[in-house]
Formats: C-alpha cells, sequence, structure tokens
C-alpha cells in the first residue's frame, strides 16, 4: 500500500471524536472570505516522489500542446487557434498578424480525476487566470488543530505555497525584473468581471504584499499608457497579472481593448503574465487533436504512451468516423449509443461551465445536444470514474466516500502544487461549489 494511503487509514483511525479542522478553514479571515464555508472535512496526503512523477509527466504533455500548431499548421498559430474555433475577434485580441508564437510563461493548472490505474486528465488550463495560487490558506489554516497539527509534525508533512510558485515563475519567466525589489504588479480584470472579482483581487494583493509585493487591483479601462511604459493608480507597472479570458472578448471593440498592452509588453515596456495567446493551449479541442487517431503519426512511441496514459478517448464532434474502443466507427451514432459513457463539453470553458453529463441527460436531450454541436467548438469525452476515498462528514460525523478533482499546477517543468474539490455526490459530472463541491488541499508525505 502506498504510504499516502497508509497514512490517510492511521489518520482516521486516530481521529478525536468531533475533531472538524474544516470550521478553522471556515473561520480564516483570508480563507473563509475567499472561498467560503465548504470545506473537505480532512487534507489529502500525497506522496512526494509521486508529486514529482505527476509534475514530470504534465510537463512533457504541455509540451505536446505547445508543439502541436508546430505539428499541425506549420507553426501558423492564426490557423491553429482557428482551427480550434477561436473568433475572428479572439485571434486579433490574441494571436500576432503574421501567427508567429510568443514565447509564453510556463503556467498551468491539470485539472484530474484518479481512477484505479491511475490519473486521467480532464482538461487543461493554461496562463495566469487560475484559481488556487492561495491555497496554502487552507495548509495553515488546518494546522492550527492539534490533532492535525500534531500528525503533521510526527510524519515530517509539508505543502506546497502557490504564492511562491507564482513568484517563482515571475522570476523564470522575466529574468530582469527584480521580484525582490518590490516590484507594481497589476492585477488585471476585464470591465465587466471586476466587480465580481475585485474583492478576491484585494486578498490576493493582501498576500502579494507579504512578499514585497505592491499588487494593484484594477481593470483594462484604468490603464495608462505612457512613452516609459504602463501606468495605474499613478504608478509605473512592472508586471501585469492577467486575469480575464479569451471568452471576454465577443467584439472588434472588445479585441481593441487589450491592444495597448500586448504591444507594450511585445516591445519590453512592462512584463505580462500571461498573453492572452496562453490559453489556446488550454482549449479542451487542443487536447482532442492529441488524442484524435488521424494525428497519432506525429507522435513517437514514448510521446503516443504518455498521451495514451493520461487523457482519456477525446474527439471534437464531427459528423464522421473516427476510432472508437479499437473500432472504426461513426461518431455520432457512437455518442447516441454509448451516452451514459461520455461528457459533452465546450472547449473553452471553465469551472464546470458548458458540460453535459451523458449519464445526468435523457436520451432526447442527449441527441439534441450533439447534434447542436457538430462543427462547434466542442468535445466528447470518456467518462472517467473517479476512485472514491474516506472523508468525515461535516462536523467530526462518520466517514463517508467522496470523489475529489485535483487542480495540480504546472510550474516551469514540474509539479507545483494542487487544490481539491470534493463531493458524496459519486455520479457527478461536475464537482463544482454551485453543485455541493467542497474545497480542500494536499500535504506532502515522504513516500518511503
Amino acid at each position: 500500500m502506498p504510504t499516502a494511503a497508509r497514512l490517510t487509514r492511521q489518520y482516521l483511525r486516530g481521529l478525536p471524536a468531533g475533531c472538524a479542522p474544516e470550521r478553522l478553514c471556515a473561520g480564516s479571515a483570508l480563507a473563509g472570505d475567499i472561498y467560503g464555508s465548504a470545506f473537505l472535512t480532512r487534507p489529502v496526503f500525497f506522496g512526494r516522489e509521486e508529486s514529482r512523477e505527476l509534475g514530470e509527466r504534465l510537463s512533457h504533455l504541455y509540451d505536446l500542446l505547445l508543439s502541436l500548431p508546430h505539428r499541425l499548421h506549420g507553426g501558423d498559430l492564426r490557423a491553429f487557434a482557428a482551427a480550434l474555433g477561436w473568433s475572428p475577434a479572439q485571434l486579433d485580441a490574441a494571436v500576432r498578424a503574421d501567427g508567429v508564437p510568443r514565447a509564453l510563461p510556463r503556467s498551468a493548472r491539470a485539472d484530474l480525476y484518479r481512477e484505479a490505474d491511475g490519473f486521467r486528465l480532464l482538461e487543461v488550463n493554461g496562463g495566469s487566470p487560475l484559481g488556487g495560487w492561495d491555497i496554502a490558506l487552507l495548509n495553515r489554516a488546518l494546522l492550527q488543530e492539534p490533532y492535525l497539527a500534531s500528525f503533521a509534525d510526527e510524519h515530517g508533512l509539508g505543502f506546497t505555497d502557490g504564492i511562491e510558485v507564482l513568484l517563482g515563475l515571475w522570476r523564470e519567466s522575466f529574468p530582469a525584473l527584480d521580484v525582490a525589489a518590490g516590484p507594481v504588479v497589476a492585477l488585471l480584470e476585464w470591465p465587466g468581471s471586476y466587480p465580481a472579482m475585485e474583492r478576491h483581487l484585494h486578498r490576493m494583493a493582501a498576500l502579494l504584499a507579504a512578499h514585497g509585493v505592491d499588487a494593484v487591483p484594477c481593470h483594462l479601462g484604468q490603464l495608462e499608457y505612457r512613452a516609459d511604459g504602463v501606468h495605474v493608480a499613478g504608478r509605473r507597472v512592472d508586471l501585469v497579472h492577467r486575469w480575464f479570458v479569451v471568452n471576454d472578448v465577443l467584439t472588434g471593440a472588445d479585441a481593441a481593448l487589450p491592444a495597448p498592452l500586448t504591444e507594450a509588453a511585445d516591445r519590453g515596456a512592462v512584463c505580462l503574465f500571461t498573453p492572452l495567446e496562453n490559453e489556446v493551449y488550454g482549449s479542451k479541442a487542443a487536447l482532442a487533436l492529441l488524442s484524435d487517431e488521424r494525428d497519432r503519426s506525429l507522435f513517437d512511441r514514448s510521446e503516443r504512451a504518455l498521451i495514451d496514459g493520461l487523457l482519456p478517448w477525446t474527439r471534437l464532434v464531427r459528423d464522421g468516423r473516427t476510432e472508437a474502443a479499437g473500432e472504426r466507427v461513426d461518431l455520432l451514432r457512437y455518442a447516441l449509443a454509448h451516452r451514459e459513457e461520455l461528457v459533452l463539453k465546450a472547449s473553452s470553458s471553465h469551472s464546470g461551465l458548458d458540460v453535459l453529463a451523458g449519464w445526468e441527460t435523457s436520451a432526447a436531450r442527449w441527441a439534441a445536444a450533439v447534434r447542436a454541436a457538430v462543427d462547434g467548438p466542442v468535445i466528447l469525452q470518456r467518462r472517467v470514474r473517479p476512485v472514491a476515498e474516506d472523508f468525515p462528514a461535516p462536523g467530526g460525523g462518520a466517514a463517508e466516500p467522496t470523489v475529489l478533482t485535483w487542480g495540480v499546477f504546472l510550474a516551469g517543468h514540474g509539479y507545483g502544487g494542487t487544490y481539491l474539490r470534493g463531493t458524496t455526490d459519486l455520479d457527478t459530472g461536475v464537482i463544482s461549489s454551485g453543485k455541493g463541491g467542497r474545497l480542500g488541499t494536499l500535504f506532502l508525505v515522504d513516500d518511503a
């Protein structure tokens, strides 16, 4: 039995009656304010060597995603993004006119389920607007519980601080930026989204301030562009951390809004973490291209093994034939006949939005949704069945089976931390706060 699983059993056996460390998360001034009151009732334990190996596999898979414009379109990123379903306005907002890709920071978060034989990748969120940078708030809150603190000390448990990972990514991506010198950082949102995000961005600014970073929450309409660079609130900005997403760009006028920022970053007047084109590689349609057997010849044996080991069967919804379970099938007929084993997802959605689980859907509604998705930016993906783990019921009750989504950060070329969402609805199509999901974190343990 792996060390982490053995440690979990030991933790649950010794858990005092009524011990409910999740209350400390809800009561934390920062964690509770950001994340509300729905938290997992214990941490998850994960081997340090396991985390290193998973980080390496995700890094290699991310390399394959980054290589797709070259493998499929001769390096033309505009052609690649258009093939994924990006609109002309989104292309103009994000991609250079000549289609040449920019050098991008290696920042991403992979969302995974853990099946009986290992992790399966659901999606990759590329770039900077990633939830979970501040998840170490939960680790620190949990360590205020005496039983958990003693357990962590006895077994040498540790955790990854996402804010330190973020600072490390800034250093790696922009060697000329002196993060230790108190840079001015704009936490930048889209104007229409800023009111909903303002409170969270101010909490993020407070966390960064503890590391000497002068972070300014703002939106695109508040930036000023001068000869010496980009300014906000009377201060020259050293780095912009982008929080808006490509789905905010709906019209040509929207595309013009970030254009001055992109131009300033391209000429070196400000560091941009990350360019909007980063989201090309977070499209679920890109994962479908990795999975599709028509492109298998583009990858060598080790690359195909990596793809098959991480990625469940995934296809763009097209009216034609494809491979499924080792056979050539008509994709639409296959989708209708195997509804309970498939999920339909918009390729650029996030946070569990625009996801339709076949097993939660009537046959008539599923058929209509599949037919409506043909030739659109929508994918079909094989249902992944995560292995349930035991978690105490809220308030310290008896253990109940819970399934988890693992949000694993890729920092540079390796593991950058994890945040978790869990639910006792074992057949759910999406684990989200809107469907009763609880937020959690993990501690690392030596595998030996």
